[in-house]
């Protein structure tokens, strides 16, 4: 299993979650939130029943999140992680997505078997132009399943709400990984607050 960053975050869905940032990405959205998660040999390997074990160990979590990179380009380690974490614990899942439903089952027909087991499901591209900064959705062409009725009650208020919350990581080398749904043209407004250069920022920051 090839991933780009893990953490915990209060930024990517209900609570505070365990965050895992699946490498590798065919799509090449304008304003790519992760950017660095789209080469295919990027990010490191590790060991999806391990991460997964290491995952469970947690007991300060109400969920986890998964987002990439695009995590069903892995599709056979995507549900083991998932299929593990619901027998093994009372979890729930948050994943994103940049194909659409439809396309998913197309291209993995049992996929709804998978997807039933997801608390929240977020898919689509990423459409800069639409980044209206609905909470869980990059932008407003995105689609909001509730698959389970742990936060279908609440379906309604998460629609509405546009109070994003984002946040960062230092990682070891110094780099910066910035952490939930960025509004539109973040990164250049950041850079110039900064002092950086247009298209500079992947040298040392990432998304």
């Amino acid at each position: 299993m090839r991933i780009s960053y893990l953490s915990k975050t209060r930024s990517l869905g209900p609570g505070k979650r365990f965050a895992i940032w699946m490498q590798g990405c065919a799509k090449r959205c304008k304003g790519c939130i992760n950017p660095e998660g789209q080469d295919l040999q990027g990010g490191y390997e590790t060991d999806v029943k391990k991460l997964t074990d290491k995952i469970l160990e947690n007991d300060d979590i109400t969920g986890i999140t998964i987002s990439g990179g695009e995590p069903f380009l892995q599709y056979e380690e995507l549900s083991y992680m998932i299929r593990k974490i619901k027998e093994m614990s009372n979890l729930d899942v948050m994943l994103f997505s940049g194909y659409e439903l439809e396309e998913l089952k197309r291209m993995y027909p049992d996929c709804m078997d998978l997807l039933k087991l997801v608390d929240i499901f977020v898919d689509g591209e990423y459409i800069e132009e639409r980044n209206n900064n609905s909470i869980y959705r990059g932008s407003d062409n995105q689609h909001i399943y509730f698959f389970t009725n742990k936060y279908s009650s609440y379906s309604d208020e998460i629609l509405k709400n546009k109070n994003r919350e984002f946040s960062f990581d230092i990682k070891d080398d110094g780099e910066v990984f910035f952490i939930g749904i960025p509004p539109k043209e973040f990164y250049e407004k950041f850079l110039i607050k900064i002092g950086g250069i247009k298209n500079e920022w992947k040298e040392g920051i990432r998304s």
